[in-house]
């Protein structure tokens, strides 16, 4: 008989994977902020690049928890996928007014 814990692995898994992926939104955040403080044009670009990557991450999570939702696990999962839907907001706010110098461009 299948124990009833195994049933919601795949829902804690995802749940655990969207709130690694917000910690990392604010880590790449941060190392933006960062680079522009210090004027490091190569560093601006790296994080550029990391902000990229974790956007992925951010609609990765959001796609997994949408395949684990139902109605009984809706309300759980609701402020997750607020935070997540936050962090894109966040994320392509950022990006928009991050810009290189013309000569690392």
């Amino acid at each position: 008989m299948t124990n009833v814990n195994q049933h919601q692995m795949p829902l804690k898994r995802a749940m655990a994977g969207a709130e690694e992926t917000l910690q990392t939104v604010d880590e790449a955040t941060k190392a933006l902020h960062q680079a522009q403080l210090e004027a490091n044009p190569e560093q601006i670009a790296s994080s550029i690049q990391q902000l990229d990557m974790v956007r992925q991450a951010v609609a990765q999570a959001q796609g997994q928890l949408d395949a684990q939702l139902t109605d009984s696990n809706r309300q759980d999962l609701q402020q997750i996928q607020d935070q997540l839907a936050g962090a894109s907001q966040s994320l392509d706010e950022v990006s928009s007014h991050t810009h290189l110098p013309k000569q690392v461009r």
